[in-house]
């Protein structure tokens, strides 16, 4: 067979040179291979299917060894809810209660409640609750629990958290073993608490190989934390009544001091009581014990108040009679207009004669529809009438004197007002000095029976509350047998394996064909090479006698030289 490349150099000769010019074989042929050709890849997976089929076969091989080695679990679910505010009997709207309402709806309490679900220390209890530590933990390790041990591990765990609650009232640290400790880390990795998305509620997940033991500890997970959580706050609370009776002592031998502070000081100082004390100055209520004797303000406030009142009372009457003065001095002998001015109009003597004028007038208004003009009555009656009107003009030009002699009162009566007021004035501004010491008692006694009174509430609110055993975490779901193993899956193992094995297998075959190099049809000779092929010998496994005698002859002499 003739060499293609050596007849192709041969033949490509340049005409201005007299060496021949060399193609480029390397560039052409990495070109080459990095095209794809499918039909080369699926020779080569023709050629190589006994590795995949190996390749899967040992796929198979390791998903049933690792069904065969690893040990079923299950899995038992508990789901929590988590409420906005914590269940209460008493109706509260304090600050704090405000708080942790708002902390409770918040998303940072459902993370802390679902790591709280994991610690150490609450499965450390739940290993106590259950007694999972009195055998040594042979249970926890996987042998069955049966349903009369279960029941009495239930009740066992309903009756030891008591016990650590009093102890916990009591101020001393709850301890565990190390085997329970121990097997509370264990435990760690057993649990997987989840929040559902846009929810309150907590799925709490426990597997185990013993179907019993992952309810019964899903169960008692979920317990222990509702139980722990009352404890806890039953000690909070306990701790908090303790300081408030402390301070409902302190506060009330303050109280005690500072009443008595008052009380000496109102009996040396008896004229500081008419100003009201510290009534007055503090604001307090009447009847309080900082209070003084008198009703609120005080006698001495009482009445430069009331000289007060009455002196702006003189001077509104004498600016009033003052205007109607004037209104009757622009008004001259004008009858009509002088009873337009309201103490004209007001007056007895003016108010009896135009009642006199008025019934005259009626009077006549009654004869007109029966007599003429020229009769008797009518000209009585007439009569009556001008002498009616001349004695109510006579009573209205009488008012203006007797109106300048109310003024005068008027302002006699406000310069004695003026002068009383001044004078109470320099009494209140005497006795205030007084009374500087006795505001100051009072409003200190004022502030400690505030403050008494706030503990005193404060200790009533926490004896009733913190027997209360209510908490923001209930169970909504108990945790049912589970039937099945979540782990491990055999269909999914087996798939899983069988398409690894292939995938293995693929790879393999086309990475080797990949690294292979080697020309092996005429069309990757031309394409790879770039030159034509003159002639192609194939290749047979079908020797002839003469062949195979040749053959021998020359291994035989290649032997014996």
């Amino acid at each position: 067979m003739i060499d293609p490349v050596q007849s192709s150099i041969g033949t490509t000769v340049s005409t201005n040179s007299e060496k021949p010019v060399l193609p480029d074989f390397t560039g052409r042929y990495a070109e080459a291979f990095q095209r794809f050709d499918f039909r080369r890849f699926w020779h080569s997976f023709v050629e190589r299917i006994w590795i995949v089929a190996l390749c899967i076969l040992a796929g198979l091989f390791l998903a049933l060894g690792y069904l065969a080695r690893t040990p079923e679990l299950y899995q038992g679910h508990t789901v929590l809810e988590v409420e906005f505010q914590e269940p209460s009997f008493l109706p509260t709207d304090d600050s704090t209660t405000r708080m942790r309402s708002m902390f409770l709806a918040s998303q940072e309490a459902l993370r802390t409640i679902e790591q709280n679900l994991t610690n150490q220390t609450l499965l450390s209890r739940v290993v106590r609750a259950e007694g999972l530590a009195a055998d040594g933990g042979r249970a926890w390790l996987g042998q069955t629990a049966s349903p009369d041990k279960t029941s009495s591990a239930t009740q066992r765990s309903e009756k030891t958290p008591e016990t650590g609650v009093k102890n916990g009232s009591a101020g001393s640290i709850t301890t565990f073993t190390q085997l329970e400790e121990a097997l509370g880390r264990t435990m760690v990795g057993m649990i997987k608490p989840a929040i559902r998305r846009g929810t309150r509620l907590i799925d709490l997940y426990v597997t185990h190989p013993d179907p019993a033991m992952a309810q019964r500890l899903a169960e008692a997970i979920g317990r222990e934390y509702i139980r722990n959580s009352i404890e806890r706050r039953a000690l909070m609370s306990e701790e908090a009544l303790r300081y408030l009776l402390e301070e409902e002592e302190r506060l009330k031998r303050n109280l005690q001091r500072s009443e008595a502070a008052v009380a000496d000081y109102k009996a040396n100082n008896p004229d500081a009581l008419q100003l009201g004390g510290g009534t007055a100055a503090t604001g307090s209520q009447q009847g309080s014990g900082a209070g003084g004797g008198g009703p609120r303000g005080g006698l001495v406030e009482d009445k430069l108040q009331d000289l007060n009142n009455k002196l702006t009372a003189a001077k509104a009457d004498r600016i009033r009679l003052e205007g109607e003065l004037d209104q009757i001095q622009q008004s001259g002998d004008n009858i009509d207009a002088l009873l337009q001015v309201p103490s004209i109009s007001v007056a007895t003597m003016v108010t009896e004669a135009r009642r006199t004028v008025t019934q005259i007038e009626a009077a006549i208004t009654t004869y007109a529809l029966r007599y003429k003009d020229k009769h008797p009555k009518m000209i009585a009656a007439k009569a009556s009438l001008a002498d009616a009107k001349e004695k109510l003009r006579q009573a209205v030009l009488a008012q203006p004197a007797i109106l300048r002699n109310a003024i005068e009162q008027t302002k006699a009566t406000e310069a004695s007002l003026q002068k009383a007021l001044q004078d109470q004035q320099g009494v209140a501004v005497a006795l205030n000095r007084t009374a500087i010491g006795y505001q100051e008692l009072a409003r200190q006694a004022e502030t400690d029976r505030a403050l008494y009174e706030s503990v005193l509430r404060q200790i009533k609110e926490t004896s009733l509350s913190k027997d209360v055993k209510a908490n923001a975490v209930s169970v909504i779901e108990h945790s049912p047998l589970p039937q099945s193993p979540v782990s491990p899956r055999p269909t999914r193992t087996i798939v899983l394996g069988l398409l690894g094995g292939l995938v293995t297998g693929l790879a393999f075959v086309f990475g080797a064909d990949a690294l292979d190099r080697s020309i092996k049809t005429v069309d990757q000779a031309e394409n790879t090479l770039g030159l034509p092929v003159f002639a192609a010998v194939p290749e047979t496994t079908d020797e002839g006698p003469v062949n195979r005698l040749k053959r021998r002859s020359k291994k035989a002499f290649g032997s014996s030289n």
